[in-house]
Formats: structure tokens, C-alpha cells, sequence
């Protein structure tokens, strides 16, 4: 007797209805793209190796590390496109764009605006939520002092 598969094993789609994320079939779609703009593809490999990096050291679920330094990279990387798309994208001028120092400085930089800004976060969201905590006793404050001045002080009473 075959036992029942669990909920989590079964091939039902992704919460929300929609069809499951398939990694296999975006580096299908991606390829022929990628074989025809040769020269801009081979500088984004280079040029976003520090998302590679932060992929393998992110363990977490959400992946919010890899995706916050793939943002702050790609910025990083329109430096290198720039100026291979107005040398002209050819293989030859490849080399030279990569050979570039200012175009690896602004990708490492953006890599590390990528890294701050994760590891910063959750201080700004501390700070924030600690504020509104405070306007939010302020608020209760106030609201007990007109309580206590229309009812009296045994509306106040802390038992």
C-alpha cells in the first residue's frame, strides 16, 4: 500500500496561483541572448563575480543579500557597459574595458553599497520601529491625560 505524499512533496504551483519559479527554463531564454550580445555578456560575468560571491555565502531563504548586492553590482557595471557599448561591442574592445581600473572600482563600490546597505539595514529598521513606538506611547500618553482630566484620576489607577 503506497502511503499518501506529503503537501510538501506534491508539484502543486507556487503560493499566490502562479507557476513555480524555474531557474532552468530563464538560462534557456537567456542563452540565445546571451550568444548574441557576446561582448556585453562576457563583460557581466566579469564585472558581477561579487553577486556570485554573496550567492554562495548566503544561506538564507529570501536570498536578501544576494539580491541587495546584485542591485547595488549591476549599477556598479553600467560603468563597464557604457563604455564598451560607446568603444563599439566587439571582443577586441572586451579586453580593454576590463582593463580598466576606474570600471573595477565602481563595481567593487557598488558591491560594497550593496554589502552596507544589508548589513545597515536592520539598525534603520531598529531606529524606525523604535520611534514609532515612542510617538505611540506619546500618543497613549496624551490620550490618558485627557481621559484622567474629563473622568478623574481613578481612570489612571494601576493596579
Amino acid at each position: 500500500m503506497a502511503a499518501n505524499p506529503k503537501p510538501s512533496q506534491t508539484n502543486a504551483p507556487a503560493a499566490g496561483g502562479g507557476m513555480p519559479f524555474k531557474p532552468a527554463l530563464l538560462l534557456v531564454l537567456l542563452l540565445p541572448v546571451a550568444v548574441m550580445m557576446a561582448p556585453t555578456a562576457t563583460v557581466l560575468l566579469a564585472a558581477l563575480m561579487p553577486t556570485y560571491a554573496a550567492r554562495l555565502l548566503d544561506s538564507s531563504p529570501g536570498r536578501f543579500l544576494t539580491w541587495t548586492i546584485l542591485g547595488m553590482n549591476v549599477v556598479g557595471a553600467l560603468y563597464f557597459l557604457h563604455e564598451l557599448w560607446s568603444l563599439g561591442e566587439d571582443f577586441g574592445v572586451v579586453a580593454m574595458v576590463l582593463g580598466d581600473p576606474i570600471g573595477w572600482l565602481a563595481v567593487l563600490a557598488g558591491a560594497g553599497c550593496g554589502w552596507l546597505l544589508y548589513l545597515g539595514m536592520p539598525a534603520i529598521t531598529a531606529r524606525m520601529a523604535h520611534t514609532q513606538s515612542a510617538l505611540r506611547m506619546r500618543r497613549c500618553r496624551r490620550d490618558l491625560e485627557k481621559l484622567v482630566e474629563d473622568w478623574g484620576p481613578g481612570v489612571a489607577r494601576k493596579d
